[in-house]
């Protein structure tokens, strides 16, 4: 009988091992690779109306997309197709996944006891942001970490989909639009809305999630023609980043070229590619004061970072420099044919990276709460916290939390309800806000800080372990591995420019896709081990 036993193990082990390691792509697979190149090329652009109704547009295609998904899966399961799909194991729940259900449970829980309702539900008074759509972000999370399995079209055609936004924006810097995007808008107005994205801040974000994705593919890449193609992609996106004139953008392009130094640190190839990287980066700077000296310097005007990169010509030091590592790292790799540096060079770049990043976190901290007086010259922008600090995102930090400390218990917990930051900064400060800046904040311009207010520090809890986790278990799997060194230079990207930034369904829902697809690769690789090892077990008794 025992014998019977293990005889029926064996061919389930053996059965789900080659059911995961095939090479095509089953039903579900096929639909959650169409769902994930939708996102890539048509959402980025898809608009109804130009960019007047472009929030409204993007949140109703990805709602839309995201149920056809969900429709199409429960089709496949009802019509009796892959149901070779090891349906148990979608119910086998990582760290990850409980951070996400804690994350809807608690913005459920916040919409309930919330004063105001249906605007915590849909997000109306907000950025749509509301219980609805943190519902559908959610689901889509679960879809894709269930039923992708990994292929690179989509990133090529995000790349290119990237590429083309980017094109657009740099037309619009000098006053070109070919396709007639800007024309209904005030000239007045022009300056902070560009390509199809809209306001800059949210383009710059966008950028944050497409830069990443190209100087991953270049870092990994193996051949040649691809190499250079990477190249010019990531030049083409960095060229978006300047025009799109956001700090925010260069604190998310900081935080991922950091990530991607660390790994890069592992052999001379990659550190070859990652120097590639930077030439190509800095070299667009001067490919961008070509573009200009063509439309005869006829730009919108822009602050002083991108109009250093452009127009100074120490840039050309950097660039030498960079050219001079990429040639220096090419012939190491040539000679020690990628051969692996010991495991010390990454861990010691790791913890330079940490150092850095803590130095800054302290400096900040330090000139905003501890000395307030010494005279930092122009870095007081940067450096201190106060009203003025970032185009006045001090004052809505600041006001944000006095109004979570001073919310009650109910409201420390699990917040006022989803997407509701505008309303309760309104009931308190709305006729200062009026008498200080003409207007009133409706964000706080910092996600964590926007969660903490609107669904509490569970709720911000709960995203938070979602997000620390999936990166930590992508960096225990992701040597070597293409899409979970994506996921992690995204990841990191987005989540470091958020602090500066809004969430909204223009760009905020490539972060639920690209923790779905951390999360699927991760439980592919996973199940593959266990159904292999259990095949070899059987086999040895």
């Amino acid at each position: 009988m025992s014998n019977n036993k293990n005889k029926q193990k064996s061919v389930r082990a053996k059965s789900e091992a080659q059911t995961l390691q095939r090479s095509g792509l089953s039903m579900h697979e096929k639909f959650s690779n169409l769902f994930l190149i939708s996102m890539f090329t048509l959402f980025p652009v898809f608009m109804t109306d130009m960019l007047f109704n472009i929030r409204k547009d993007r949140l109703h295609y990805f709602i839309a997309s995201t149920l056809v998904y969900l429709f199409f899966i429960i089709a496949t399961y009802i019509c009796v197709i892959d149901k070779e799909m090891w349906p148990k194991k979608l119910f086998r729940l990582s760290v990850t996944d409980f951070g996400m259900l804690g994350f809807l449970l608690i913005c459920a829980i916040s919409t309930l006891l919330s004063k105001y309702g249906m605007e915590a539900v849909t997000g109306s008074k907000g950025r749509d942001c509301g219980l609805i759509l943190m519902s559908v972000y959610v689901l889509c999370y679960f879809l894709l970490s269930r039923y992708l399995k990994q292929k690179e079209l989509p990133y090529y055609l995000f790349i290119i989909t990237a590429c083309v936004v980017c094109i657009i924006a740099i037309l619009h810097e000098f006053y070109a639009d070919p396709f007639k995007i800007l024309e209904r808008i005030k000239a007045e107005q022009q300056a902070t809305f560009i390509t199809t994205i809209g306001n800059k801040n949210l383009f710059s974000c966008f950028v944050c999630v497409a830069l990443p994705v190209a100087a991953s593919m270049l870092v990994m890449s193996k051949k040649a023609v691809s190499s250079v193609l990477y190249s010019v992609a990531v030049g083409i996106c960095f060229m978006g980043l300047i025009v799109a004139d956001s700090d925010s953008g260069y604190f998310g392009l900081a935080a991922f070229m950091a990530a991607l130094f660390v790994y890069a640190c592992g052999n001379a190839d990659r550190m070859f590619r990652y120097f590639l990287c930077v030439f190509s980066m800095l070299l667009s700077c001067k490919v961008l004061r070509l573009i200009s000296a063509i439309f005869g310097d006829e730009m919108k005007s822009l602050d002083k970072i991108p109009m250093l990169l452009i127009f100074n010509n120490k840039i050309y030091i950097l660039i030498a420099a960079a050219a001079v590592g990429t040639v220096v790292f090419y012939i190491l790799k040539r000679k020690y044919e990628y051969k692996h540096t010991p495991k010390w060079v990454q861990t010691a770049a790791g913890i330079f990276v940490g150092l850095c990043a803590a130095a800054i976190l302290f400096v900040f901290i330090y000139f905003s709460f501890i000395d307030k007086t010494t005279d930092l010259g122009s870095l007081t922008k940067y450096m201190r916290l106060n009203d003025q600090w970032g185009t006045h995102r001090g004052y809505a930090w600041i006001r944000g939390m006095i109004l979570f400390k001073d919310g009650g218990i109910k409201n420390i917990l699990v917040g006022t309800g989803p997407d509701t930051f505008g309303q309760v900064m309104k009931s308190v400060y709305r006729q200062d806000m009026l008498k200080r800046h003409g207007s009133v904040f409706d964000t706080a311009h910092n996600e964590y800080l926007q969660y903490l207010v609107t669904i509490g520090s569970l709720g911000l809890l709960a995203y938070m372990v979602t997000l620390v986790s999936l990166i930590v278990r992508c960096i225990k799997r992701g040597e070597n591995n293409l899409p979970l060194l994506i996921v992690i230079t995204v990841v990191v990207s987005y989540c470091s420019q958020a602090i500066f930034n809004l969430a909204t369904p223009i760009v905020t829902p490539y972060l639920f896709v690209f923790l779905g697809i951390g999360e699927a690769y991760i439980r592919r690789m996973d199940f593959v081990n266990e159904a292999v090892n259990a095949e070899n077990s059987d086999e040895k008794k």
